[in-house]
C-alpha cells in the first residue's frame, strides 16, 4: 500500500519564439524573475555554481496564498535549449519535492511547459482535502499566469 498520492501539474503555453530565446530568459532568472510574475516573485539567486549548470544551488522566495515561500534546491537536469529540472531541499521537498520547465521547438514557435511535482499523505489527505485543493488550485493559478506572462514578455 502506498503512502503518498502524486500528482503532476502541467501547464502549457506556445510562445512566438525560439527555444535559444527561453533558454536566455532562463539563463538570466536572476534579472528576469520579478518581470515574470510581478504580484508574487520576490527574488531569485543562484547560490552556487553557474545558472543553469547540473549540481547549483538555487534560492528563491515567492508568495504563495498570502505568505513567503523560501524554496532552496538543486539543478538536477539540464537539456540546453530544452530542459531545466530543480529539486527542492526539505522541507519543500516534502511536499513538493521537483518542478521542470520544458521547451519544445515548433517551427518559429516554442511550446513552454511548466510541470510542478507534488506528493500528499494519505493521512494528510483524508484529513485536509481543501488545504490540499486549495494547494494545488493556487499552483494551477500561477502556473497558468507564469506560463502567460513569460509568452508577453518573448512576444514583445
Amino acid at each position: 500500500m502506498e503512502i503518498y498520492k502524486e500528482f503532476i501539474l502541467e501547464h502549457s503555453v506556445e510562445i512566438k519564439t525560439s527555444p535559444e530565446k527561453i533558454w536566455e530568459f532562463f539563463y538570466n532568472i536572476e534579472k528576469n524573475y520579478n518581470i515574470w510574475h510581478p504580484e508574487d516573485h520576490i527574488l531569485f539567486k543562484w547560490m552556487k555554481g553557474n545558472p543553469l549548470e547540473v549540481g547549483s544551488t538555487i534560492y528563491s522566495e515567492q508568495s504563495m496564498r498570502g505568505e513567503v515561500a523560501r524554496l532552496k534546491g538543486t539543478c538536477t537536469e539540464i537539456i540546453q535549449n530544452r530542459k531545466i529540472a530543480f529539486n527542492f531541499d526539505f522541507p519543500t521537498s516534502f511536499m513538493c519535492p521537483k518542478i521542470e520547465w520544458l521547451i519544445e521547438p515548433n517551427g518559429k514557435k516554442s511550446l513552454f511547459t511548466a510541470v510542478t511535482h507534488y506528493k500528499f499523505g494519505k493521512l494528510f489527505l483524508k484529513f485536509n482535502k481543501d488545504k490540499v485543493d486549495n494547494i494545488l488550485k493556487t499552483t494551477e493559478k500561477h502556473m497558468k499566469e507564469e506560463g502567460e506572462n513569460l509568452k508577453r514578455i518573448l512576444e514583445k
